[in-house]
């Protein structure tokens, strides 16, 4: 049973993704570095997002929705930055987004995409938007979306990176963060401590 136990804790623990920030100061660069060169000081990951087959009815002819959930574990506000791109903003980030108890996110954000496209969304919080690389608590994150003509069908990846001198943790989600292959609907839920 404690065997059992484990397992389950180191699973649950894994569903949370931590990146830790260098100490060393970067240039954003006009956040350029995400096509493909990564800054190798820098922390970075990236993770497939998981498949998940919504029942009833939408299809590709409708504009996907991405829904992007951020907890702020901080202890003081952060500022958003970053390129969102699509058909309108549904619901705007929230700017500045104030702190909240650990586990919870409380911050929401929609972006509605056109169908049957590949779409990138690359978005920030941090805590001196003067100086986000340098005196700062900085998580990025970039949703890649990939639409494929042959299949009709998405599939998208996630990749999020530290900033800053302050010691920041980026966490995400993989239990609640998702794309629909059908619908290209995605959900990313991350944070920041």
């Amino acid at each position: 049973m404690t065997r059992n136990v484990k397992r389950f804790l180191a699973v649950s623990l894994l569903s949370l993704a931590p990146s830790v920030a260098a100490a060393e100061q970067f240039d954003f660069g006009g956040l350029e570095f995400f096509r493909g060169e990564y800054v190798t000081a820098v922390k970075t990951e990236t993770f497939e997002l998981k498949a998940r087959h919504a029942e009833g009815g939408a299809s590709l002819l409708a504009n996907p929705l991405q829904t992007f959930a951020v907890g702020n574990w901080t202890g003081v506000n952060v500022s958003f930055g970053g390129t969102l791109s699509g058909v309108r903003l549904a619901i705007p980030p929230p700017n500045p987004l104030g702190p909240i108890a650990k586990p919870s996110v409380n911050g929401v954000f929609q972006v509605e995409v056109a169908p049957a496209t590949s779409v990138t969304q690359t978005y920030f919080y941090t805590t001196n938007p003067a100086d986000p690389t340098g005196a700062a608590k900085t998580c990025l994150w970039q949703l890649a979306v990939t639409y494929d003509a042959g299949t009709a069908t998405c599939s998208a990846t996630i990749g999020q990176a530290a900033y800053g001198t302050q010691g920041v943790i980026c966490y995400l989600d993989n239990a609640q963060s998702w794309i629909n292959p059908t619908t290209c609907d995605a959900q990313v839920v991350s944070a920041m401590e």
